[in-house]
């Protein structure tokens, strides 16, 4: 009977042992990360965050996915590559623009007078933003060539304004006699 005690002790001991060494094999690849543990051979650590796979990293105090994301300036930022910055944030140079540290969509922004203006329908002229292309000085002011005329400095609304003497007059309704502006079509004797 004592035989067979020892032999169930021997028996209970081994499976004990057994038991025991799985446990500490299996503790083993398992490490630490912040509350909890994680499989360093299927999983990564960032900053006390358990992350599924082993392509996470840090950027410098966050953590990104290194298989779909760069880091830019300690900025973790979608993509393969980093983007030029604007202030405090990134842009796309291939369609985008930046003005006083401000992206701005589209690649035409100039500064007119410390503000910023889309070129392609806008003309900074005199320290002024105008609508529109084209735009012109014209003494202490700026016209649109399109729909207006500038005459000795002035801007006038139509087209074809023209000098005559000290003053501009319109052609199509008005005359210019000897440096005199008339109303309307006037022959002029000299």
């Amino acid at each position: 009977m004592q035989k067979i005690h020892i032999w169930i002790i021997g028996v209970v001991l081994f499976a004990s042992l057994g038991v025991s060494v799985s446990v500490i094999g299996a503790n083993m690849t398992f490490l630490p990360c912040g509350d909890s543990t994680y499989d360093p051979a299927k999983q990564s650590c960032c900053q006390g965050q358990v992350y599924d796979g082993l392509h996470w990293g840090t950027c410098k105090d966050a953590c990104y996915d290194m298989e779909k994301q760069v880091c830019c300036n300690g900025v973790p930022v979608n993509g393969t590559r980093c983007l030029p910055t604007c202030g405090d944030s990134f842009y796309n140079p291939t369609t985008q623009s930046c003005c006083l540290g401000e992206p701005r969509d589209g690649l035409l922004w100039g500064v007119c007078n410390g503000k910023c203006y889309d070129m392609t329908n806008e003309t900074c002229c005199n320290n002024q933003i105008y609508p529109g292309s084209g735009w012109r000085k014209c003494g202490d002011t700026c016209y649109n060539p399109n729909n207006q005329s500038c005459c000795l400095g002035k801007a006038y609304d139509g087209l074809g304004y023209t000098k005559c003497g000290d003053s501009c007059f319109n052609p199509k309704t008005e005359s210019c006699c000897k440096g005199k502006v008339l109303e309307g079509k006037v022959e002029c004797a000299y």
